[in-house]
């Protein structure tokens, strides 16, 4: 049954939104081709608001298990991992090949496994991350934060914060 599942998610979320992005290729990053993106993905993520935008070449893995609020921007050449569940809130802003990754893989004997823990990533109400930004497992980031371009976000954020760094941290 579990089998049938995988599946069936692979044929009815993750196939579609790769047509999209093979469909939609050739046209440029723009707020109208970027609306576009989002209208034709909407349907196959878990919860969508209104006025998506999705850059190109954006990688979507596990959309059903991504819910987006109204006015989310997802610019090109991101990678969005959703295993263990992703939310953006309203009004949040990913830059240009950014990575939120749900799940971390496992070492075991001091080998790294196939295997992997999912844990779920909030980012709250009017956040934006710059440019490649790296979203980690378990993150939650509140509301109106401002990451910085190459920061590596591994810890929870409160809200109102700027964050910079690898790992990030908050600014002064």
């Amino acid at each position: 049954m579990r089998y049938v599942n995988i599946i069936l998610n692979f044929v009815m979320r993750e196939l579609p939104i790769h047509i999209i992005n093979l469909l939609t290729a050739l046209l440029p990053n723009h707020l109208i081709t970027n609306r576009i993106r989002g209208f034709l993905m909407k349907p196959f993520f878990k919860k969508c608001g209104k006025r998506l935008q999705i850059g190109k070449g954006v990688v979507i893995n596990n959309p059903g298990n991504l819910i987006l609020g109204n006015d989310c921007y997802i610019s090109h050449y991101c990678y969005v991992q959703a295993k263990g569940s992703v939310e953006l809130e309203d009004n949040v802003i990913i830059g240009p090949m950014s990575i939120i990754a749900s799940s971390d893989h496992i070492f075991k004997e001091g080998l790294v496994t196939n295997k992997g823990i999912s844990k779920p990533i909030l980012i709250g109400k009017g956040t934006w991350c710059g440019g490649h930004v790296v979203i980690t497992a378990g993150v939650n980031i509140g509301e109106s934060v401002m990451v910085a371009a190459g920061a590596v976000v591994t810890k929870s954020i409160q809200s109102n914060n700027r964050v910079a760094g690898v790992p990030a941290k908050i600014m002064k």
